[in-house]
Formats: C-alpha cells, sequence, structure tokens
C-alpha cells in the first residue's frame, strides 16, 4: 500500500491500480458513514485507528474498537463503515495502547465520508480531518482544499502558466498552515509553486504539471523533508487514491574558514554562491539546485583549488565550507537540520561548526557554564542541542584537547522557536565566533 515516491518533475500519477485492493475507489454501496485513515507521519511507521461510541448513559461502559490497523508510512487505509452515530476517533501507534490523538464528538451521520490524516514526527504528533463527502465543484471549476503540515513555516501558494514570474502575480492562498484553505479555481493543468510567505524568491516546492480535473474536490497537503525547508506534497482526489510529489531540490549556502586572510569564490554547478570572501563569512541564503552529484568550483587566492563533486539529497539543506586542512584548502559538505525546536516556543536549536583552520583541534562550546557541545572536530559540525531561549546567555568556545579557553561571547540573545550555527573560525589566529539565525 506505499505511496511511491514521485519526483514532482515526473508529473501526476494516479495510484488507483496499486491501492484498488484498499476498497477506497470511492463508489457508493450504502449511505452508512465511512472513515479511513492516511499515515504521513514521519515519527511513526505504522498506525492503528481507534472507535469509541459517545453514549449518554453514564452506565454504559465503552470500549474502544479497532477500525484499522498497522497503516504504513505514506499508506492510505481501506474505508470503514460504522453506524451513524457521535463518536471519538483516536489514532494510536500499532501496538502501544498509549492514544496520539483523538477526534471528539465525531458526528458521523448518514452519507458521511471522513478521512483522518496523521503526520508529524515523534514528539510533534498531529492530524487533521478532510471531509470527503463534499458536494463536486460547478462545471469548469475544481475546489481544491490545501493544508501545510510541513515544518517549512507559512506558505504562500501560487497556480500559474509555467513561464510565469511570480513577481508579477499573486499567491491563491497566503501564508497557509496546518488549517486546511479551500479555494475554487478553474479547471486545468497549472505550474503549482509553495514559496515562503511574502518571499516570491524562497521556492520551497515546484510542480511543473499540477492538474485540478472538472467538478473535482480534492485536498493537497505540504509534508515536512530531511532538511525542514522545503516541501514535499501529497494530493488526494475526493474518496479516491493519493499521489505524492517528492521534491528534487536541495539548498546549499557557502561558509569561509580559510587561514590567514586567505579568500575564497565558491561555485556549485557553475552558479557563484560567494565571491572573494575571507573568514568568518557564512552566507545568509541559501540557493536552490537539483539534487544528486553537482561539481565544486573553488579558486583560493585567484588560484585554482580542485575539490572533489558534491552529493546533494533531495529535500536537504548544506553549509559548503571551505577551510584550510593539513593539506591546504579543501571543502566539506556539512548537513543542515533546520526544523525547529521539538519542545517549541520555549527552546532554541544550536549547532557549533568549526572552521578554525589555524587551531586545527576540536573544540568544545559551553553555555552559561554548562559544556553543551563537545568535541567537534576541524571541517565538521556537531548535533544539533536544545537549550532554553532567553537574554544575557554566555558563550565560551575551548580547545576540547588543551581545555584553553579560545573565545567568550556575552549578552547573547537566543530567541525562543528558532535555529541557529556558532560559526567558529580563526582568521590569522584570531578566535571569531558568528552566531547566525537560520531560522
Amino acid at each position: 500500500m506505499k505511496i511511491p515516491m514521485i519526483p514532482v518533475r515526473v508529473g501526476l500519477v494516479v495510484l488507483a491500480a496499486l491501492l484498488a485492493s484498499c476498497g477506497g475507489s470511492g463508489e457508493e454501496d450504502g449511505s452508512d458513514p465511512k472513515i479511513r485513515l492516511l499515515n504521513l507521519s514521519a515519527g511513526y511507521s505504522s498506525l492503528d485507528l481507534m472507535t469509541n461510541i459517545e453514549s449518554d448513559d453514564d452506565d454504559d461502559e465503552d470500549e474502544d474498537v479497532e477500525q484499522l490497523e498497522d497503516v504504513a508510512l505514506d499508506s492510505v487505509s481501506e474505508f470503514v463503515k460504522l453506524d451513524p452515530d457521535t463518536y471519538s476517533i483516536k489514532l494510536r501507534r500499532s501496538g502501544s495502547g498509549a492514544v496520539l490523538r483523538s477526534f471528539t464528538g465525531e458526528e458521523l451521520v448518514e452519507d458521511t465520508v471522513n478521512l483522518y490524516v496523521a503526520y508529524g514526527e515523534v514528539g510533534q504528533f498531529g492530524a487533521l480531518k478532510v471531509d470527503e463527502s463534499l458536494d463536486d465543484a460547478d462545471p469548469g471549476e475544481h475546489t481544491l482544499h490545501v493544508a501545510n503540515v510541513s515544518s517549512a513555516g507559512a506558505l504562500d501558494i501560487y497556480l500559474t502558466d509555467t513561464d510565469t514570474d511570480l513577481d508579477d502575480t499573486t499567491p491563491v492562498l497566503s501564508a497557509v498552515g496546518a488549517a486546511l484553505s479551500a479555494l475554487n479555481a478553474d479547471s486545468g493543468t497549472y505550474r503549482l509553486r509553495a514559496t515562503a510567505a511574502n518571499d516570491t524568491d524562497d521556492v520551497r516546492l515546484d510542480i511543473p504539471a499540477f492538474t485540478l480535473s472538472d467538478e473535482g474536490v480534492s485536498t493537497l497537503i505540504f509534508t515536512a523533508t530531511k532538511g525542514g525547508m522545503l516541501a514535499n506534497a501529497v494530493y488526494i482526489p475526493q474518496q479516491g487514491q493519493p499521489t505524492k510529489y517528492t521534491n528534487t531540490k536541495a539548498r546549499v549556502r557557502a561558509a569561509v574558514g580559510l587561514a590567514n586572510n586567505a579568500s575564497a569564490t565558491i561555485d556549485v554547478s557553475g552558479t557563484r554562491l560567494l565571491t572573494s570572501s575571507t573568514a568568518p563569512v557564512i552566507g545568509s541564503r541559501y540557493t536552490l539546485f537539483d539534487a544528486g552529484s553537482l561539481s565544486v568550483g573553488l579558486t583560493v587566492n585567484n588560484v585554482a583549488v580542485a575539490v572533489p563533486a558534491v552529493t546533494l539529497t533531495a529535500g536537504s539543506d548544506y553549509t559548503l565550507l571551505v577551510y584550510t586542512g593539513a593539506n591546504g584548502p579543501q571543502a566539506s559538505l556539512i548537513n543542515d537540520d533546520n526544523r525547529l525546536p521539538a519542545g517549541g516556543s520555549g527552546l532554541t536549536k544550536i549547532r557549533l561548526l568549526n572552521g578554525m583552520s589555524t587551531l586545527s583541534a576540536p573544540i568544545t562550546l559551553t553555555v552559561d557554564n554548562a559544556p553543551l557541545i563537545e568535541g567537534v572536530p576541524l571541517g565538521e559540525v556537531s548535533d544539533e542541542e536544545e537549550v532554553t531561549s532567553g537574554t544575557d546567555r554566555q558563550f565560551d568556545v575551548s580547545n576540547t584537547s588543551t581545555a584553553a579557553l579560545l573565545l567568550t561571547r556575552s549578552s547573547i540573545t537566543l530567541q525562543g522557536n528558532a535555529v541557529y550555527t556558532f560559526f567558529m573560525t580563526d582568521n590569522g589566529g584570531t578566535p571569531i565566533g558568528v552566531l547566525r539565525k537560520d531560522r
């Protein structure tokens, strides 16, 4: 029952044949209410759905009834028919007694058809309900419902011709979040683009051919990617089978940690990231590239330096760090996890990037006199660590091997629900720390 990972450039592929055995054809075989479950939750590989009739009689001991079991990630279940009544709908990890999400007071009357969509990672589980019993759109039109449950933040949605510049048009939906938003559009085939809210240059998903059927009703749900800032999407025609659009792009920025004030010019696949930049420069914006193996062009002090190609994974964010190693200038591709802290607004995420070429030793970051990140080698980055947000914080960076203090920064403000990179370099032997707020 897996939904294939379909690159967006391939176009629309309907999975009716794949999931026909699930019984989700949309054919009416009675007026009793029906429900089904779509598992888009990356943190839960298999989910169960239970129902419980909400009786008005307090003496009744209602019991949970398992209706759907082992619904795998990226799969939609069969339809289940229920008797008309008022229910609690409960979702849980398969094999676990703990309920992850409940929908209470669900009045399932005749001709009701509901799709329950699970999403999110461990500790960030969510679910939404999609009404799949809506009237057809008017002739020549299509009704599209959109929800953004990705980790990319609010998205603006555009439906345009293939070559339309986004600066020359307006979004059909603005600042879309997790709640379903509806729009009526002319039926036809469009180029669908999702951008960061109010930023036409920051494209998070680009679907070249997105078809809205005549008199159709459907739902489009944006989901998370590995790097946290790009988005995938799943398209579900009403009572039909889902299609997954997998992002084919990755994002890259560059950083310079070269010793002795050396300058670097950095290209990826012929696209310029930095020009004649010295430590401690780190790019403020990421650039989109097709995923796959891409060439890197590097010149240091106007002398070309041969460096290996890099391999980019779709949906990921990267920092291309140029620094001075034992054999001279070299480049290191760093994975950036830009997903927001799991703990919410009271926490912030920090990673430590070591570009201290002159020191050439692992480093440790202490926050408010408590070690947070230890032993990060030259040319590498630490795992992300979550700390309490706040003002007047103090950072101390030391040489892990000798415990010698390298740098102290005080009066630092860490915003809540944010992601930071603390980039350490030592241009000319003087330690420099750059705190970059990545989102």
